[in-house]
C-alpha cells in the first residue's frame, strides 16, 4: 500500500512538473509576443512622430492603434497631429497673404518699433525705388531718403500707430501718394507699423485738369455771353431808329454767337472722343492721304486767299503721294488736319507760305503742316495740346480761337492709334505733324459705311 501511495505521489509530482513547464512556456511566449508588439508600437510611434505625411494621413480624432502604449501617449499623438494640421493651415494662409501682397498694386511696408524694415512687397520697391532684400533689418531712413515719409512714420508711432494723410514724394518723377499707417503687434515686443502707400498722382492730376477745365469753360463762355447780353440790352434801350448802329450791334451779336456755338461744338467733340466705346465703334475706311489734304486745302482756300498765303502740298523723298493710304474715319481725319492748317494760316503773316508734307513712317502716315509764323517758345510746347491752353491769349481770342482745336487734334490721333508732334522755334515758324495708321492697299479698303462723329 505504501508502495502504491508513493507511486501516486510521484506521478502527481511529474504531472505538476510538466504543467509548470507548460505554464512557463505560455508566459514566455506571451512575454515575447508582448515585447514584439511593443517594439512594433514604438516603431510606429516613432514613424508617426517623424513622418508628417504618415501623421497627417492618419486623420484627426481617430483612435490610433498603438498597442501596449500608455493612453497618454495616444492622446499626445493626437494633439501633435492637430497642432501639425493647424500649422499647415497657418502656413497656407500665410502663403496666400504673401501672394496677395506681392500681386497688389498698393505699396506695403512693415516696420518694427525702431523703424527697421521687416518686409516690403514689390509695389513698394517699385514706388520708392529700393531693394527689399538689402533693406530688411535696416532703418527705413537708410533705405529711403524721404524726410516727409519719415516724419509721418514718427507721428504714427507716437499716435498708437495710426495715421492717414497725403504726401508729396520727390523722386525721379514727383508723385502724390495716400499714406495709411496701422499698428503692427508682435508678441513680447513693442508694436511696429504697417504702412500702405497708394499712388494718387494721376487722380490728383485729373482732378486738377477737371477743375481747370471747368474754370476755363466758364471763362470762355462768359465773354461771348456777356457781349451778346450787353449789345442786346443796348438795342432794347436805344431802339431801332439808327439802322447803321443796329446793324453794327447785330453783327457783334452774331460774331459772339458763332464763337459761342464753336466752343460748345468743340466741347461736344471732345466729349465724344473721350467716351470709352468711341474707339471700338468708330467707323474707319481706307482713304488716300491726298484726298484728305486736298479737301482741307479746298475748304480753307478762301481763308488763305484773304491773307495771300500759298498752301503747298509736297511728298517727302521719293514717296509716291497718290499711293499712300490711311485707315481712318474720314470726317475726323479731315477735322484734325483742318485744325492744323487753319492755325497755320491764322498765325502766319500775309504773303507767306504754308507747306503740307506727306510721308510714311513704318505703320504710320505723317501729314506735317509747316508755317512761317511767329513760332512757339520751348516752355509752351509740353502743354500746347492741353484744352484752352494758349501761347498768346489776347491774340488767340482776337482771332476767334476756342482754345480746343489742338486738344481735338490730339484726341482724334489717339482714337485712331496715332499721335501728334510739334517742333517750333521763335520767329522761325512751327511744324505740326498728324500721324495716322497706314492702310494696306485699295483692295483692303473697309466696306463699313462712313459714320458721322456727332
Amino acid at each position: 500500500m505504501m508502495i502504491a501511495l508513493s507511486s501516486a505521489i510521484g506521478q502527481t509530482s511529474q504531472a505538476l512538473s510538466d504543467g509548470g513547464w507548460i505554464a512557463a512556456g505560455v508566459v514566455a511566449a506571451a512575454w515575447i509576443g508582448t515585447s514584439a508588439m511593443r517594439r512594433r508600437s514604438h516603431l510606429r510611434l516613432e514613424k508617426a512622430l517623424l513622418d508628417d505625411n504618415t501623421a497627417d494621413a492618419t486623420g484627426l480624432g481617430e483612435e490610433t492603434s498603438f498597442p501596449l502604449i500608455d493612453s497618454l501617449a495616444s492622446v499626445a499623438i493626437r494633439r501633435i497631429r492637430i497642432e501639425r494640421q493647424r500649422q499647415s493651415l497657418a502656413q497656407e494662409r500665410l502663403g496666400e497673404i504673401e501672394r496677395i501682397l506681392r500681386a497688389t498694386p498698393i505699396a506695403v511696408i512693415a516696420l518694427d518699433h525702431l523703424q527697421r524694415v521687416l518686409s516690403a512687397n514689390p509695389a513698394a520697391e517699385r514706388l520708392l525705388g529700393f531693394d527689399e532684400t538689402s533693406a530688411r533689418g535696416r532703418l527705413l531712413q537708410e533705405a529711403i531718403r524721404q524726410p516727409g515719409l519719415n516724419r509721418m512714420i514718427s507721428t504714427a508711432l507716437a499716435n498708437n500707430g495710426r495715421f492717414d494723410g497725403e504726401l508729396h514724394l520727390e523722386l525721379d518723377m514727383p508723385l502724390e501718394v495716400q499714406v495709411c499707417c496701422e499698428s503692427l503687434h508682435h508678441e513680447d515686443h513693442p508694436a511696429g507699423l504697417v504702412i500702405s502707400l497708394v499712388d494718387v498722382t494721376r487722380m490728383r492730376r485729373l482732378e486738377s485738369m477737371r477743375s481747370e477745365f471747368a474754370a476755363n469753360v466758364s471763362h470762355e463762355l462768359r465773354t461771348p455771353i456777356t457781349n451778346i447780353k450787353g449789345y442786346v440790352e443796348t438795342l432794347l434801350q436805344v431802339g431801332l431808329e439808327d439802322p447803321e448802329r443796329m446793324r453794327r450791334f447785330l453783327e457783334i451779336v452774331h460774331r459772339n454767337t458763332v464763337r459761342l456755338s464753336g466752343i460748345v461744338e468743340d466741347i461736344l467733340t471732345l466729349a465724344f472722343l473721350e467716351e470709352p466705346e468711341a474707339k471700338q465703334s468708330l467707323a474707319r475706311t481706307s482713304i488716300r492721304a491726298t484726298e484728305i489734304v486736298q479737301q482741307v486745302v479746298e475748304d480753307l482756300g478762301s481763308a488763305a486767299n484773304a491773307k495771300s498765303i500759298r498752301v503747298q502740298i509736297s511728298p517727302v523723298g521719293n514717296t509716291r503721294v497718290s499711293e499712300i493710304l490711311i485707315l481712318a474715319n474720314r470726317s475726323l481725319a479731315e477735322q484734325a488736319l483742318a485744325n492744323l492748317v487753319s492755325n497755320a494760316i491764322k498765325y502766319s503773316a500775309e504773303g507767306t507760305e504754308v507747306g503740307i508734307e506727306i510721308s510714311t513712317e513704318g505703320p504710320l502716315i505723317r501729314i506735317a503742316v509747316a508755317d512761317q509764323g511767329p513760332g512757339i517758345a520751348a516752355k509752351h510746347l509740353p502743354r500746347i495740346f492741353e484744352r484752352f491752353y494758349r501761347v498768346d491769349k489776347a491774340r488767340a481770342r482776337t482771332q476767334g480761337g476756342t482754345g480746343l482745336g489742338l486738344a481735338i487734334v490730339k484726341h482724334i490721333a489717339s482714337i485712331h492709334g496715332g499721335q501728334v508732334e510739334v517742333t517750333s522755334q521763335v520767329s522761325q515758324g512751327s511744324r505740326f505733324s498728324l500721324l495716322l495708321p497706314k492702310a494696306a492697299d485699295d483692295s483692303g479698303a473697309h466696306a463699313v459705311p462712313e459714320v458721322k462723329s456727332q
